[in-house]
């Protein structure tokens, strides 16, 4: 077998953490390779040893069958490997034809047109399509992968490594990157995918290799494992079984919108006229591709936007009209989008976060002996891992910050609930768990909505799903209610 590349026995410590432990992994020439694992497990900085973006302390690494040692990135970008990180490097103020070339001029007069027609040349053969004059921040989700691609093929890349390549995509974008990725690899490039979605490495990887706490701990050809097995290898026991949802939803409706639209930061319209009725024990999953009004409206619902025009009621009360602590006080609770920026206070103590948001509650008025007795609680619900409820959120890792954050929003009577993915950062045992405990809220008689960019997550554990594209809601009918592919029409205008 020709192995593309070969990293023998590399490890990595930062401070007391052992990131990576004597591991090996090595990546057939010309085919897709998986990377899984859970957050934290060592995938991204293995990826950053290859891609020259880290030195590890030990190991070596073999490009077909030549030692190599990279000082930096731009020694692995002259060996031909590229890599596209999870949050895009384009610049939106940037034309397409800026972007493409940015880093890689190669002098200091260029040559427009010679280098306009090799990006025609390069797009034509993946079968993209771009207007090279027109700014970047135009781009879709799937347009700005579709650059990043370019960005690699134009730098001459024939190991690329894509990290988490479909999260913003919707699924027939994501199908279509597949299939360019393929088309690739027909051609002799090695692609490394590191993903988080299961069903994707069965659909459309050759190999994948299993990282858990800095260890390989599984290499498999895809074909001779399980999804129930590599799953177990990833979280390293059992994995909690996702039962098929069952609403309880009773016929009264608690959360109302009508008409609502909102303005985005720019001042454009990002929500358009949306009109929703929630009803008692619902869980409703809003599914869309990232920047299609979610934000929008979840800021409206929470009280930190002011609509354009419309209202919203809970219970019969105007929200749209009342202050965030009096929704608060009326059973609003949210997991934030970003927690770092509304969720948590980094430099107080667990005990301070816990009462961050909800210290008007009847439950807190006695802040200290309550931030005492509850903030244990909390940190049980979903086991956050801690030194001390004495110590500063900021000192958790981001899993264990979503884990906290997820159990404040849920332990003190939740009515409506807010959740913008809720699973960010989660294993997959703990997204389950948050899930579970948001149904059960919903059984109790509360409603909930949740925006995932993950319509799995969202088909696993929602009983209704609705979908925003360009700003509006729609939603699939009755008998594609649960059928991914019309609804990945939707998120993308085509249903």
């Amino acid at each position: 077998m020709s192995f593309a590349v070969s990293m023998q026995q590399i490890s990595k410590r930062y401070g007391t953490v052992q990131a990576l432990d004597n591991v090996t992994f090595e990546v057939e020439a010309g085919t897709i390779h998986a990377l899984v694992g859970e957050n934290g497990a060592g995938k991204t900085t293995l990826m950053k040893a290859l891609y020259g973006a880290m030195i590890p302390d030990s190991g070596t690494t073999s490009l077909n069958g030549n030692p190599i040692k990279f000082q930096n990135s731009a020694d692995a970008i002259n060996q031909g490997i590229g890599m596209v990180s999870q949050h895009y490097g384009i610049i939106g103020e940037l034309t397409n034809f800026e972007n493409l070339v940015l880093g890689s001029e190669g002098a200091a007069v260029l040559n427009k047109s010679t280098m306009s027609e090799r990006a025609d040349r390069l797009a034509s053969s993946m079968g993209f399509e771009f207007n090279w004059n027109t700014e970047s921040s135009t781009l879709s989700p799937a347009g700005g992968q579709k650059l990043e691609i370019l960005k690699l093929l134009w730098r001459k890349s024939r190991i690329m490594i894509l990290d988490e390549p479909t999260a913003m995509l919707s699924p027939q974008d994501a199908d279509a990157l597949y299939d360019s990725l393929k088309q690739l690899a027909s051609n002799g490039a090695t692609i490394i995918v590191v993903t988080h979605r299961i069903t994707e490495v069965f659909e459309h990887c050759k190999r994948v290799t299993v990282l858990r706490g800095g260890v390989k701990v599984a290499d498999h050809e895809v074909t001779n494992v399980t999804p129930s097995q590599l799953a177990e290898e990833i979280v390293g026991g059992e994995v909690i079984q996702r039962p098929k949802p069952v609403s309880l939803a009773k016929n009264s409706v608690r959360l109302s919108i009508e008409n609502l639209s909102v303005k985005g930061e720019k001042g454009d319209s990002a929500v358009k006229h949306v009109g929703l009725q929630v009803k008692t024990g619902q869980l409703v999953g809003i599914a869309g591709v990232d920047g299609n009004g979610q934000r929008e409206l979840f800021h409206a619902l929470i009280g930190v936007a002011k609509p354009t025009s419309g209202m919203f009621s809970f219970d019969g009360n105007q929200w749209d009209t009342e202050t965030s602590q009096t929704r608060i006080l009326e059973g609003l609770r949210v997991i934030p989008e970003d927690r770092h920026e509304e969720g948590i206070i980094e430099e107080w103590s667990l005990f301070e976060n816990s009462a961050l948001g909800l210290q008007r509650l009847p439950a807190f008025s006695n802040l200290s002996k309550s931030t005492r007795e509850e903030a244990p609680v909390m940190a049980e619900m979903f086991g956050t891992k801690h030194g001390g409820l004495d110590n500063e959120i900021g000192s958790l890792s981001g899993g264990n910050q979503q884990r906290f954050v997820a159990g404040r929003a849920l332990r003190i009577n939740p009515q409506m609930i807010l959740a913008f993915q809720p699973a960010r950062g989660l294993d997959l045992n703990s997204t389950t768990k948050v899930y579970q405990e948001i149904r059960r809220a919903c059984n109790d008689g509360a409603c909930a909505i949740v925006v995932s960019f993950d319509l799995d997550e969202l088909l696993d554990f929602c009983d209704r799903i609705v979908v925003m594209c360009h700003g509006e809601l729609s939603e699939p009918r009755p008998e594609e209610a649960r059928d991914r592919a019309a609804i990945g029409k939707l998120m993308v205008g085509a249903g």
